[in-house]
């Protein structure tokens, strides 16, 4: 017979973080990487996330994707996005956090939560020929996640 036992149990920040060529008719202000454009961001699904355990480590890899919506309005440089533009982005998650007493073998229960998504435009390579690639846009999701690591341990059980 077996019964599980928590090790670690702990709430913490996971972020990640990418970069895209900012679609053609969106612009950024340059001097603070403001988007000119209303954009509106969903998730699309929840976050993929794999734990992998080493001694006192658990190292967390994943993604998760994004609907970005850019709202343009009589954009001459991209007149068939009739006031809109969808883009769907993959946003890598990396993390590493030391917890003392957890080791290979150990299970894992993630629960996360968005708590934010920025996207902040920055001037892009102006030697690049690229029609129309002006800036790129660094795309960021917040994660609060609850980790919960358990062990299973065995118990014998006693004959009478």
């Amino acid at each position: 017979m077996s019964s599980d036992f928590i090790v670690a149990k702990k709430e913490f920040i996971k972020v990640g973080e990418t970069t895209i060529p900012a679609p053609i008719g969106v612009e950024i202000d340059p001097k603070t990487g403001d988007l000119l454009v209303p954009v509106e961001s969903k998730p699309v699904g929840d976050p993929v996330l794999t734990p992998i355990i080493k001694k006192n480590l658990l190292i967390n890899e994943g993604f998760i994707k994004l609907k970005l919506l850019f709202k343009l309005q009589n954009s001459a440089h991209c007149p068939d996005a009739k006031g809109g533009l969808i883009k769907e982005v993959v946003v890598p998650i990396q993390s590493v956090q030391k917890l003392d007493n957890i080791r290979p073998g150990d299970e894992v229960k993630e629960q996360s939560k968005i708590k934010a998504i920025t996207i902040v435009g920055i001037p892009a390579d102006t030697s690049s020929k690229i029609a129309g690639q002006k800036a790129n846009l660094i795309v960021k999701v917040v994660l609060k996640v609850k980790l919960i690591v358990y062990r299973k341990k065995n118990t014998a059980s006693s004959a009478q």
